[in-house]
């Protein structure tokens, strides 16, 4: 029985809700912090006195140790990675020894650019740095893409001391801005906070970025990193930016005292339970965040929360303008809200005032993300977290074994420094940026694209030099201006206004544009009448509201070419390679399911498949054949195995709904591949992790007590085989011979493949697949 009274009372209006549904309160984890270890006081750090007075002000009398720690490595020059908890001043620790420099040595400004991922964290955190400019020699300002035309010119005349921007903005201006440029080349520290953002595609970005900024100076600056939850703070930081760091770990932990619960939705579909617990906080006057990892769904349970329960809530994610989300944070900041059903925007620390919950609609992609998301509250009082485990297999390991999820380790972050697909990008922008250049001089990954680049007329080779072309090359970045995808990203219009609606990057967009989809924007629904990938554009149109089904595709992934990049075998007997993929989805057609129950309404096929080709790099995995199964048996246990590897990345390695994909063939050969162009570095993750992932999978399907198959264990919304050809008892019993010291596989992966491959794909619309809601909800 929960200890905590609210969370008691929770458990028992769940019960009296839904009756034998197998709805409430399974676990509970009361967690309480103190203050982390004490350093020395402020008046001990040489600081100005007019800082001190300041630290004072604000309560602060002494730091931290890791503080401490973290504030003679920066004034020593050195690159300092830090990993604290929320809450724990990571801010004042590098901040300080920034201040102090300052005040000791002249220079010219900036003597630092701080980088915020997003344009409103960066802002949020302009007023805290405000509060430290309190001696003449500092200065703070914000220059971006939405600072005005007269502010940027009279900080481009007098810079201030500290430059707080965006990477966005540092890639645009490398190229085109000698303002920045400038501020690129004086500041003697480059602070990266939130570093856990910058995974995946945007932390390749980040990765030929910052070797751009490290060219155009003949040097690398200092770098200081920051973040509350990441797993390998120094070799993350050492992959991204390709300097050594030295690593202070803080109190993973924030301060104050915060209940974690986990709830099971039983039969129940987990919207319908995370919306009666926002409820059952809003009558109690406790403001609170619901995060979804899905815009649509965000969407949805607004509507939900709002036209059935009347509870005041908005909704917050990406996609939405500015003004709108600036608007969302004051209201919920000063009350006016009871609540936000939020997207993974408000991870960050934007200052959102005080929370007194946290609802997670499902476990996060990450136990990093978790911590994340579950330190927004509780920051001054006792705060509350709630998980929803639902019916899929990673809820249902959770379930069965609760002190697992909260004794987790944070998974390794991942980066793909040699995504070809960036390398292009940013080898253009530099060729812009700098002219002319040596190709003995690139880095091996923007050598290897040079001739690619050549070919479609962007750069020029001349003798050893190459260079721009200077008009394809900037037509080329116009399309590349944001660097949170590798490019190919389609405009979403609607048919009726010819207007720009959204945007959607590719692959993800052709398995949520299919010509038939249905799509939702802005919780209206609309189906879409034409995706042309030729022109990157789909055109949508309106439908009837009250829409009571939703579409799914039904397509094939095969794997057309792949370039070997290491491989090992594995201590299970699994022949393992790290590659480089060419892939091709084809959508044949899609199925129509009724939101309520869940029943299949109608399929429909096209007379031509829909296609797409890309890179990105792969996992290739040779599991042993068993012939005993027969040939269809083990095409069933094969692409059963595929289907729990993928579900087990998620708490191995943090993969999310939509970062994976994979292709199983009745030969034995597996192919998990990252879903992103280029790749993210997850699949390198797998690669290293594979053991462990094969251990989650066989728990998964060992341990489910259903017939062969279910969606506790098995099957999967996301499967383009609509979960055909799929057995629980035989993968279960190909996973307990292989980890049983089944004889190691000698093959090469996909040497000698046969059959129709079987596809999951990881990363098929969330925002389209609505789960199905009980009758009359």
């Amino acid at each position: 029985m929960p200890e905590d009274r609210l969370v008691l009372e929770l458990d028992e209006v769940l019960h009296e809700s839904y009756g034998d549904a197998g709805v409430g309160v399974i676990y509970e984890k009361i967690e309480e912090y103190g203050e982390p270890e004490p350093g020395p006081s402020v008046l001990e750090l040489g600081l100005p006195d007019a800082v001190v007075k300041a630290l004072l002000k604000r309560g602060i009398s002494r730091l931290y140790k890791f503080q401490y720690e973290v504030f003679e490595h920066v004034l020593s020059g050195r690159n300092v990675v830090i990993s604290a908890g929320t809450g724990t001043g990571k801010t004042e620790a590098f901040f300080l020894p920034l201040l102090k420099k300052v005040a000791e040595s002249a220079g010219p400004n900036p003597r630092a650019l701080v980088l915020y991922p997003t344009k409103a964290l960066a802002r949020d955190q302009l007023k805290r740095f405000s509060e430290y400019m309190v001696f003449g020699a500092t200065s703070v300002s914000v220059y971006d893409g939405d600072t005005p035309r007269s502010t940027r010119t009279r900080i481009a005349s007098n810079p201030t001391t500290f430059i707080i921007t965006n990477p966005d903005m540092l890639h645009v201006g490398l190229m085109y801005s000698p303002h920045v440029r400038r501020f690129a080349r004086t500041a003697g520290t480059f602070v990266f906070d939130e570093l856990h953002v910058y995974e995946g595609v945007l932390g390749s970005h980040i990765h030929n970025l910052f070797h751009r900024v490290k060219l155009y100076r003949g040097e690398s600056p200092q770098v200081v990193a920051s973040s509350a939850t990441i797993g390998n703070p120094r070799e993350f930081a050492e992959a991204l930016f390709g300097e050594s760091f030295v690593e202070v770990r803080g109190t993973p932990m924030r301060r104050g005292v915060a209940v974690h619960a986990l709830v099971s939705a039983g039969f129940m579909s987990r919207w319908s339970i995370a919306a009666s617990v926002a409820r059952f906080l809003a009558e109690r006057n406790l403001r609170f965040v619901v995060f979804v990892d899905s815009q649509q769904m965000a969407e949805l349970l607004t509507s939900i929360l709002r036209d059935k329960y009347g509870v005041k809530v908005m909704v917050h994610r990406a996609g939405l303008p500015a003004d709108v989300r600036k608007k969302v944070e004051s209201d919920l900041r000063d009350g006016e809200l009871g609540g936000v059903v939020s997207t993974p925007t408000l991870e960050l620390g934007l200052d959102i005032g005080t929370l007194d919950a946290v609802i997670l609609v499902a476990p996060p992609p990450s136990y990093a993300k978790y911590l994340q998301r579950a330190g927004r509250a509780g920051r001054r009082r006792k705060g509350y977290v709630v998980t929803i485990l639902g019916d899929d297999p990673i809820d249902s390991y959770y379930a069965r074994n609760p002190d697992r999820f909260f004794s987790q380790d944070v998974p390794p972050s991942a980066v793909e420094p040699q995504n070809e697909e960036v390398a292009r990008a940013h080898l253009v922008a530099f060729l812009l940026q700098h002219g002319r250049t040596r190709e003995e001089n690139l880095p091996p990954v923007w050598r290897s694209v040079v001739k690619e680049l050549a070919s479609e007329g962007l750069i020029r080779v001349a003798g050893n030099s190459v260079v721009p072309n200077y008009s394809e090359a900037r037509k080329y970045l116009s399309l590349r201006e944001s660097i949170r995808s590798p490019g190919q990203v389609v405009k979403i219009v609607s048919a009726e206004s010819g207007e720009e609606i959204a945007e959607r990057e590719m692959p993800r967009a052709l398995l949520e544009l299919y010509p038939g989809s249905v799509y939702l924007y802005m919780g209206k629904p609309y189906t879409t009448l034409e995706l042309d990938l030729a022109h990157l554009r789909a055109a949508v149109g309106r439908v009837e509201e009250g829409l009571e089904y939703y579409t799914k595709p039904l397509y094939t992934v095969d794997v057309f070419d792949f370039r070997t990049l290491s491989e090992r075998r594995t201590e299970v007997g699994v022949s393992l390679a790290y590659a480089h993929v060419e892939l091709e989805v084809a959508v044949e057609g899609y199925v129509a399911i009724d939101i309520y129950g869940g029943t299949t309404l109608r399929y429909s096929h096209y007379a031509e498949p829909v296609t797409y080709r890309y890179p990105t790099k792969a996992v290739l995995a040779k599991f042993s054949e068993f012939p005993e199964l027969g040939f269809e048996g083990m095409a069933e246990a094969y692409h059963a195995v595929e289907h729990s590897v993928i579900s087990a990345a998620r708490a191995v390695c943090g993969a999310g709904l939509g970062d994976m994909g994979g292709v199983s063939y009745p030969s034995g050969d597996m192919v998990f591949y990252d879903a992103d162009i280029g790749g993210s570095g997850l699949a390198k993750l797998l690669y290293s992790r594979f053991e462990k992932a094969v251990e989650v999978a066989h728990s998964i399907v060992s341990r489910c007590d259903c017939e062969d198959g279910c969606p506790r264990c098995v099957y999967s919304p996301y499967c383009g085989n609509n979960n055909r050809y799929l057995s629980r008892t035989k993968a279960s019993y190909v996973l307990h011979q292989t980890l049983g010291g089944r004889p190691p596989v000698r093959e090469v992966p996909l040497a000698a493949r046969y059959g129709e491959p079987r596809v999951s794909f990881n990363s098929i619309a969330q925002i389209l697949l609505l789960p199905p809601l009980p009758a009359g909800f």
